[in-house]
């Protein structure tokens, strides 16, 4: 298929699909909770707010045989433990702020901010990849506010962070924030199921910030290419990073369930951790980090926030996690 081709499909997809995988369905029923808890509940906790806890934990199947009740007991606790292991929270039995945004129980008060309702201002090709695949980025909110980039893919095997970004793009927008969305910046990886991109490149060894050079390797696959950000989808990336020059940048990844703080605002990927319940840690790359994606525009525009989130596994990702997750990344650009 030409280039050009490729371009207008991308231009007329629908929100459902792109670039071969599915992001949110706006006409899919989202199930919600009739009522909230406003206190860390725990065992023993005897209330109204413990009945319902339990009716929401019995709705996402979690629940035992028993009718809720107003008592936190043995069989409760044991029903949050699972739930916070199958989240991949902090397994600690303690209903507090994390695991009642998980719910989807908190107060609505607690992560509410001024917004305006969803709108694409702009949808821009920004670059093209080996295999002439269109790398489309969709701008959202206020033009001239608070610039923010979040991009759903580089490694084109961990594809979950696009229904992040994809559920985003139908929520309303913070206001006075500009923002940018970009399912994936390495289609060609998502359509060959690889991690690289069609030179099996892993693009987030290739920028050219702090570049060095790592062979290619079927047991690593953290090729860095031959010379810094000699590969399409990377010249596009550093040119709209520049051009754009976003105070806030998050980068998606799996599956190692943790965030790395990076960039001039720790404060940021600090509380964005703590609002989906993990922890901050850095990854470690096995072959060096060199020439990351993060690293670049944080060196490249003066005070920067740029950070990596790692989701956990796929099939760990469901659909209250991705809920989670896109609710707190629209709390923290505001800071």
């Amino acid at each position: 298929m030409s280039t050009i081709r490729w371009m207008v499909t991308a231009l007329v997809l629908t929100s459902a699909t792109l670039a071969g995988f599915v992001v949110a369905d706006p006409a899919r029923p989202v199930a919600a909770a009739q009522c909230s808890i406003t206190t860390t509940l725990q065992l023993g906790s005897r209330s109204g707010q413990v009945a319902c806890l339990e009716a929401r934990l019995t709705e996402l199947g979690f629940g035992g045989d028993r009718s809720p009740d107003p008592y936190f007991g043995l069989s409760t606790r044991e029903q949050v433990l699972a739930f916070q292991q199958a989240r991949g929270l902090g397994v600690d039995g303690l209903v507090g702020p994390v695991t009642r945004a998980a719910l989807e129980l908190a107060s609505p008060s607690i992560a509410s901010v001024a917004t305006i309702a969803p709108s694409v201002v702009e949808q821009r090709v920004i670059g093209v990849s080996v295999e002439g695949r269109p790398i489309i980025a969709t701008r959202m909110g206020t033009p001239g506010g608070r610039v923010v980039v979040v991009i759903g893919i580089i490694h084109g095997d961990e594809v979950k962070g696009a229904e992040i970004t994809g559920l985003v793009r139908l929520l309303p927008t913070p206001v006075e924030v500009d923002l940018w969305l970009v399912d994936s910046v390495n289609p060609d990886g998502v359509a060959n199921g690889t991690r690289g991109n069609a030179n099996l490149v892993d693009l987030n060894r290739n920028f050219s910030n702090g570049w060095s050079y790592i062979a290619p390797s079927t047991e690593h696959r953290q090729y860095s290419g031959e010379a810094p950000a000699d590969q399409p989808e990377t010249q596009a990336l550093e040119a709209f990073i520049t051009e754009i020059r976003p105070e806030i940048a998050v980068w998606y990844h799996q599956d190692a369930n943790t965030v790395s703080a990076g960039g001039a605002r720790k404060e940021i990927p600090t509380e964005y951790a703590a609002l989906v319940g993990l922890s901050i840690s850095d990854v470690p790359c096995s072959q060096r980090c060199t020439g990351t994606a993060g690293s670049f525009v944080n060196a490249t525009v003066a005070g920067a926030t740029s950070f990596l989130v790692e989701l956990p596994g796929s099939a760990q990702v469901d659909e209250a996690m991705i809920r989670l997750h896109a609710a707190s990344l629209l709390t923290v650009i505001t800071r």
